[in-house]
């Protein structure tokens, strides 16, 4: 048997495993990542009786929440050991990427998108598993665990991540952005010639100025490599830039047909 939560802060969830669930979770200007353990039998109706293991908190808002949305992909359950038992480890990492869209003041809806590795929820978890304390500050998790990207709010559906890959297609531009957060292939020599992906090594990311939704910068720096990708030319325009393990796939629409493309990765 499941369980049950009515809650309206909690506003997306996504699985770590079987055992473990990601909440997201706002509070006024608190917007936070929440595991909880996911037992089988045990009914609860009330955040107010969700026991959660660990909180990872995002820095604090100035602008005002419109949603917050949590995916993952490919759904870690199938693969994941159980890592409810110490040492949290897991044998395959996963991205969760957490969309944050807001609004400041009247100004038009904006988004940033958060990357961030199943590795480094597990070993905040396991950080805290032992003390009574179970949150942690955003400086202590987020500024080099994770990676934090400004995108436009109508560019969000052009936004697909797989695995440790994020791909963002800006709105009505023919490349795409694609990031590589696989710490494997981040070691790599990043500039060995490759005519599809001239891949490079990422640098400081950084959320400021006007279109800010945080009371202060925001700088993330974990390891990554990115590349940007022509798209070939397309007269009808392509509607979604989408990435699989070995694939980039653009999709256009022409009348009642969807078409793909997969170039060479």
């Amino acid at each position: 048997m499941g369980q049950l939560i009515r809650c309206p802060e909690f506003h997306s969830f996504a699985f770590i495993s079987d055992e473990l669930l990601l909440v997201t979770f706002v509070n006024y200007e608190q917007v936070s990542l929440r595991v909880l353990a996911v037992i089988p039998g045990n009914f609860m109706s009330s955040a107010k009786d969700v026991q959660y293991l660990c909180e990872l908190r995002f820095p604090i808002l100035r602008a005002r929440v419109v949603d917050v949305s949590i995916i993952s992909e490919p759904s870690p359950t199938s693969t994941s050991p159980n890592i409810l038992a110490a040492p949290f480890t897991a044998s395959t990492d996963v991205l969760f990427t957490v969309t944050l869209m807001y609004a400041i003041g009247i100004e038009v809806e904006s988004a940033v998108v958060l990357l961030v590795p199943r590795s480094t929820i597990l070993h905040q978890l396991s950080r805290v598993s032992s003390s009574p304390q179970k949150y942690v500050g955003w400086e202590s998790w987020g500024e080099t665990g994770s990676r934090m990207l400004d995108i436009e709010s109508f560019d969000i559906q052009e936004c697909c991540s797989y695995g440790m890959k994020f791909i963002h297609s800006p709105d009505g531009e023919e490349i795409a952005n694609v990031y590589d957060l696989n710490p494997h292939a981040t070691r790599k020599d990043v500039n060995v010639v490759n005519p599809h992906l001239p891949w490079k090594a990422m640098e400081e990311t950084e959320i400021s100025g006007r279109r800010n939704p945080f009371q202060a910068d925001v700088v993330t720096s974990l390891p990554g490599r990115e590349a940007f990708l022509d798209l070939i030319p397309n007269e009808h325009g392509w509607v979604a830039t989408m990435i699989t393990e070995d694939h980039i796939v653009m999709v256009y629409v022409s009348e009642s047909t969807i078409h793909t493309y997969r170039p060479h990765q």
